[in-house]
């Protein structure tokens, strides 16, 4: 772990290695002198070395800048090899920076060669320190332009990280007055701050300026017992300044997450992770603080900044998180809180011995806490500021609104006129309506008796030659063959006339629903087309089809009602002796069916309109039909992905209708057929 801290400690200071002068020259005007780069460190676990053995012993290492040891039990011996530059005696002062080490002692020889001791530190009475000063200062008598080495042993059950410096007796007085002005400038921005937002939530009775307080308070307390002021200027011994500061660090664990939590508003958007942190807080905390009362203070501390720590990224990360989905108290929180955390992670690295003990590191906290409070009031300030805007806002809105009433008051006739005006215009409208509804109705009924009346005479004539040839097959049983067959041959083709009627008037019926529904199933597309020609002389539908698959997708009953009546009505139209041309191929994924037979030419006002419901073309009027057949060819069309269209117009070229059919190819499957070979058997 030590090799690991050093490496550290190299690479964050860019130091080739270790680096050790003969002796650290102390030169007189020049101010505190840095001993960092000429300490050597001794771990001595149970304190059974004395100064000499000490000296004498194995194991020195030297350090390549302050003491970082992090939270240790055992005591640490530094040595430390010193000149001074000008000739004579002169008076130095050493300074740790450290004030809450609990056990440390200088050695310095004598003029007889013999180890002089001399202790300070907090299991030590106040009065009996070397020096009235926060931390441990000893004074020292050096000779001029000799070297002489210097002994410290250092203990606590805090974490052991601690910087020293060398200042003259002279200097040191000086040094100490501004140190203490400077702290008494902090600390009372900082009781101004508190002061003013102790009225702030006496105003406000706000929750969050209750936590504040005590977050900020807790921060405060353990600001001022680190830095030994409380117990210097109070003379709060040991036994009670180490309960005070462990209990404060405990606390402001939960309340420093409670704090932040509302802040950050998590518990809007992340309400058990926020009710989890919190519990999980006061839990630890609680438990530390108890830990600390019962004198496990070496024990709690540590679990308690490791456990802040580890927070720190947790709650950064959430925030990071919320502000890239655009939560926004994420983006204050970050400001606010990022720098008082930067302070706060740079304090624990120095107490866990990862960084080293200097200026910056020593003060990282208070400078973040800082910070963090000037942002923090900042922030009350401007919502102050907003709750004035707004209240002004909404004494302006309040004015407006009175000044609206009256308005509103004096134009009551004016709008009652108006809407007795409106609701008898909307009664002439709902009138019109109704008579418009009405007439629709007439003319749906009126549709409706043309269609019954149609029906019954296209049913009654094939109705009519199947009566009459039975009634003649009937009476006259012994006439010859070649009648009785004509007249059975009349009846089939009566029937099957009829059957097509039926086929046709029941898929209009279908087809006429919003949302015709559908039997696809899969079928054999050639068989299905190459039957259709049962229906019509030998060699007057001429087949060909050009297909990729055998099977495919589709309604089989709707596809063969509608090629049907292509086919039907091409043999109608198309001369005699003149074959009809039914050809079926794939191109890009679309199934192209084209129904196609010499033919006059259609005139161009008719083109448009051939797939128009109840529409019969001009060389229609002389023979039967309904108008129906080729709209539901376009319907059955549109059913399957598709649409029907007019081609060629006839004249100098042919008639061609066709299919474009949106059709998914699929493994053959012999049911498919069944549909078609059903309607060949009840046609044949």
């Amino acid at each position: 772990m030590k090799t690991i801290q050093h490496f550290l400690l190299f690479w964050l200071l860019g130091l080739p290695g270790f680096v050790q002068a003969a002796a650290l020259q102390l030169q007189t005007g020049g101010g505190a002198i840095p001993v960092s780069g000429y300490l050597q460190r001794l771990d001595d676990p149970h304190a059974v070395l004395s100064a000499q053995q000490a000296l004498q012993a194995e194991g020195w290492q030297a350090l390549p800048s302050s003491l970082s040891a992090g939270y240790t039990s055992g005591y640490v011996w530094l040595r430390l090899e010193v000149r001074p530059t000008d000739a004579g005696e002169q008076r130095w002062m050493l300074r740790l920076s450290n004030a809450l080490l609990d056990d440390v002692r200088l050695y310095q020889r004598g003029a007889d060669g013999a180890w002089q001791e001399r202790r300070s530190g907090e299991n030590l009475a106040r009065e009996r320190w070397p020096i009235d000063y926060r931390s441990a200062v000893f004074p020292l008598r050096l000779q001029g332009q000799q070297n002489e080495v210097v002994l410290l042993r250092l203990q606590t059950k805090n974490a052991l990280s601690v910087s020293l410096d060398f200042m003259e007796a002279t200097e040191f007085g000086q040094a100490g007055r501004r140190e203490y002005i400077a702290y008494g400038l902090y600390f009372g921005i900082y009781l101004m701050l508190f002061g003013f937002h102790v009225i702030f939530w006496r105003m406000t009775q706000a929750p969050e300026s209750g936590w504040y307080l005590a977050y900020v308070g807790c921060c405060v307390w353990i600001e001022g017992l680190t830095i030994g002021l409380p117990q210097q200027l109070l003379g709060i011994p040991v036994q009670l300044s180490d309960p005070l500061l462990g209990v404060a660090m405990a606390l402001s664990l939960p309340i420093g997450t409670v704090f932040a939590c509302r802040q950050l508003a998590l518990a809007q958007v992340y309400n058990r992770l926020a009710n989890g942190l919190v519990a999980l807080s006061w839990l630890l905390g609680g438990l530390a603080a108890i830990a600390v009362l019962l004198g496990f203070f070496r024990q709690a501390v540590p679990v308690v900044l490791s456990v802040s720590l580890a927070s720190i990224p947790l709650m950064v990360t959430v925030a990071t998180w919320l502000l890239w989905r655009g939560h926004r108290p994420a983006r204050f929180y970050l400001l606010a809180f990022g720098v008082f955390y930067a302070g706060v992670l740079v304090a624990f690295l120095r107490n866990f011995g990862v960084v080293p003990a200097n200026l910056w590191t020593d003060h990282a906290v208070a400078l973040g806490t800082l910070l963090h409070m000037g942002a923090m009031s900042l922030r009350i300030i401007s919502h102050y500021n907003r709750l004035k805007r707004d209240k002004h806002l909404a004494q302006a809105q309040n004015t407006a609104l009175i000044q609206q009433q009256n308005a509103h008051l004096e134009s009551q006739v004016a709008l009652r006129t108006f809407e007795l005006n409106q609701e008898l215009l909307r009664r002439e409208q709902l009138e019109q309506e109704l008579r418009a509804t009405l007439r629709r109705e007439q003319q749906v009924r009126e549709e409706q008796s043309d269609f019954v009346a149609m029906v019954s005479h296209e049913f009654r004539t094939p109705l009519a030659i199947i009566a009459t040839s039975a009634q003649q097959l009937g009476r006259k049983l012994d006439a010859p063959a070649e009648k009785n067959l004509r007249r059975c041959q009349n009846i089939r083709d009566a029937a099957a006339r009829l059957l097509a009627l039926v086929d046709d008037y029941l898929t209009h019926d279908r087809m006429a629903e919003p949302q015709p529904i559908s039997r696809f199933a899969a079928c054999d597309l050639a068989a299905l087309l190459n039957g259709l020609r049962a229906d019509f002389p030998a060699e007057r539908i001429l087949f060909d089809q050009r297909l990729s698959a055998e099977t495919y997708w589709c309604d089989v009953g709707l596809l063969h009602v509608a090629v049907r009546n292509l086919l039907a009505n091409a043999d109608r139209y198309a001369p005699q002796g003149v074959p009809v041309r039914l050809v079926v191929r794939e191109e890009g994924g679309v199934i192209l069916i084209s129904v196609s037979h010499p033919g006059a030419l259609i005139a161009e006002d008719e083109r448009g309109r051939f797939f128009h419901k109840y529409y019969r073309g001009r060389h229609a009027q002389s023979t039967t039909g309904a108008g129906l057949g080729l709209y539901m060819v376009r319907r059955i069309a549109q059913l399957h992905g598709g649409d029907a269209t007019l081609t060629s117009f006839g004249g100098g070229e042919v008639i061609c209708f066709r299919l474009s059919l949106r059709l998914a190819a699929c493994g053959y499957d012999s049911s498919c057929t069944l549909p078609v070979q059903a309607t060949l058997e009840r046609r044949g």
